[in-house]
């Protein structure tokens, strides 16, 4: 198994738990989703949830409630911003996929080896800052996901060959993405790879 951390990121439905099923079934990482996580170390167990009518009634819905989520798991991680990504590593899982918060992003980045941005921009919109705090350009690496699956594939098998300290950097229709609201870190390799996988 890949003794590399990875965290797997991006809006909803662009593709973040597709890539990781690839890095899971294909090239050795395991994987839970951390929806499937939280969900069952403390949302199932909220009163929250009384509404529906079984778990998996409530885990598949999430997705029309991805402001809720995002704030249960906000408390969850309350006051430490680690606690999901050190309890997914303490359990053996070597990706993290969907982290959303500034807060717990700001307090884990130095855990992973490699910080993927999956990115399904020409066939689905970004979502608001409200449910996704992170950009494209806090991550290391960019996925691009507007192809067919077998591009993806591909895409994929490249990422899990290169080193921790490569980047790669995004374009969108030949344009870079809008500036995030923060400063992002400086590179410590300048040199690194500059290339869209």
């Amino acid at each position: 198994m890949p003794d590399q951390k990875l965290l797997v990121m991006g809006y909803g439905r662009h593709g973040k738990d597709t890539v990781c099923e690839i890095l899971r079934d294909r090239h050795g990482y395991r994987f839970i989703s951390s929806s499937r996580f939280v969900f069952e170390e403390c949302i199932w167990n909220s009163m929250w949830c009384a509404r529906y009518p079984d778990k998996e009634s409530c885990y598949d819905d999430r997705g029309n409630n991805r402001e809720q989520w995002f704030n249960m798991i906000a408390e969850y991680n309350t006051p430490d911003k680690s606690r999901t990504v050190t309890g997914m590593f303490a359990k053996g899982y070597s990706i993290y996929c969907g982290l959303r918060s500034r807060d717990e992003f700001n307090a884990t980045r130095h855990l992973f080896d490699k910080i993927i941005w999956v990115d399904r921009a020409d066939h689905i919109p970004p979502e608001p800052q409200s449910s996704m705090e992170l950009h494209s350009l806090d991550a290391t690496h960019i996925l691009d996901n507007n192809g067919t699956l077998q591009d993806l594939e591909r895409a994929v098998a490249k990422l899990a060959t290169l080193g921790e300290h490569t980047v790669t950097l995004p374009t969108y229709n030949g344009m870079p993405p809008l500036s995030p609201p923060h400063k992002p870190k400086p590179k410590e390799k300048p040199d690194a790879l500059q290339e869209k996988l």
